[in-house]
């Protein structure tokens, strides 16, 4: 294995950014590479919470799945991001499900190396807990937006997310360099795909959305603005 490689994307992510490059290559040799195709599931709802996963490449879809086939996805993370984060407890299961929406490559690293790490790197332990608090502040703020806004509010806001966060620039605006259906929008916003598919149509007629079919380009400014009405 390529552990300069590994060390340089370790370096990258938030968690591990301040460690020195003699403890990198110690993590580094404990975290292989696992290479997922589109549509493979990394973890399933139930799953033992084993390991912590960061992202060298590609794009992982985070959801939960519920008893009557429905499906809600919490998120989306991308490169040198970190997901699965857990509480360290030998009996912990995942709450979701992790599937990878295109060719993806994780960085694993295994409970008992980061349980090991934490022992002797008290302020990484804090960053871990800020992560978590992080995401968890990210999860209630969704759950308010998603009781106080309308539809359109809730799509105008999920995409301004989304392309801040990977959007690329485009002649048109900025092009989010996800593939997204509307099927995929809906179980993001808690929506029907028709409700979806109204609510991408008014955004375009308020010039927010340059194109609404897959690869979505929007207008920036004019979501900022729709959502600040």
């Amino acid at each position: 294995m390529n552990y300069p490689s590994l060390v340089w994307h370790l370096k990258r992510t938030e968690l591990f950014a301040d460690l020195e490059l003699n403890e990198l290559e110690k993590v580094a040799a404990t975290t292989p590479y696992r290479s997922y195709q589109p549509g493979e599931v990394v973890y399933r709802m139930d799953d033992p919470a084993d390991a912590l996963y960061f992202v060298r490449s590609g794009l992982i879809k985070i959801s939960k799945l519920f008893p009557n086939g429905k499906e809600a996805i919490l998120s989306v993370v991308g490169q040198h991001d970190t997901f699965g984060e857990l509480l360290l407890q030998p009996e912990e299961r995942r709450p979701t499900q992790a599937e990878a929406l295109e060719r993806t490559t994780l960085i694993v690293l295994p409970r008992n190396e980061l349980q090991k790490l934490l022992a002797v790197k008290p302020d990484l332990a804090m960053k871990l807990i800020r992560l978590m608090a992080a995401r968890f502040f990210e999860a209630q703020a969704w759950t308010a937006e998603v009781s106080a806004y309308s539809a359109p509010e809730r799509v105008a806001s999920l995409l301004y997310r989304l392309a801040r966060e990977f959007g690329r620039s485009h002649p048109q605006g900025t092009e989010l360099a996800l593939k997204l259906n509307q099927e995929d929008i809906a179980r993001m916003v808690g929506a029907t795909r028709e409700t979806v598919s109204h609510s991408l149509g008014k955004l375009r007629d308020e010039g927010a959305i340059v194109r609404a079919r897959t690869p979505i380009i929007v207008n920036l400014e004019s979501l900022k603005k729709y959502l600040d009405q």
